[in-house]
């Protein structure tokens, strides 16, 4: 029969273990470079992606929204100009009614 003062002898009854990466993890650019375009290949889902590299999915979205947001600050540091704008049209009337 079970008796409820077992419980106060200190015995376990179950263990578990805790398997996984640690907690705050540090991730590099490039690895988080390797896991972005995974995401962006046809027929990629984002939570899939996230359980193979043993992710929250939402840091991948949080990685991707970066990555979007940074590459025009990217490309104008390595150009050293300015990113393009928009350049209005000039229509030639002459040309068009000819």
């Amino acid at each position: 029969m079970f008796d409820v003062s077992d419980d106060a002898k200190g015995t376990f009854r179950r263990v578990e273990v805790l398997t996984g990466p640690g907690r705050r993890r540090r991730w590099s650019v490039d690895q988080k470079a390797r896991i972005v375009p995974e995401t962006l290949e046809p027929g990629a889902r984002v939570a899939e992606v996230a359980r193979r590299w043993q992710l929250c999915s939402q840091q991948v979205f949080g990685w991707c929204r970066a990555a979007r947001h940074d590459v025009p600050a990217r490309s104008t540091k390595r150009r050293g100009s300015e990113a393009p704008g928009f350049v209005p049209i000039v229509a030639d009337t002459a040309r068009v009614l000819a």
